[in-house]
């Protein structure tokens, strides 16, 4: 049986990384496995976990462990930290659309 996480309020770079981190440990597997099954670095998948990687690599580590995401909006909250003219906001909206198809 699956174990179900549920991870709340990522907002910020670090506490995805945070989310990718509690999810490969939940699964049992080392940063340096993971990579490798990806042909990746251990290197990448630890900038990964520090809030720091590409959106491409991010999408790779969840299907490797096999994630499901689920996408709520969470554009207000964002919204309300912006302070540069709404330029975050756009691109958070654009990517939530994105994934919500």
């Amino acid at each position: 049986m699956k174990k179900d996480i549920t991870i709340q309020n990522l907002n910020t770079p670090k506490a995805l990384g945070v989310a990718i981190k509690r999810l490969r440990k939940s699964a049992n597997i080392s940063q340096d496995a993971l990579a490798k099954s990806l042909n990746m670095r251990q290197a990448t998948i630890s900038a990964l976990e520090n809030g720091r990687g590409t959106l491409d690599s991010f999408f790779k580590v969840i299907q490797a462990l096999k994630v499901n995401l689920s996408v709520s909006n969470t554009l207000k909250m964002y919204k309300a930290k912006s302070t540069d003219g709404g330029k975050k906001v756009t691109k958070a909206k654009n990517l939530l659309d994105l994934l919500k198809g």
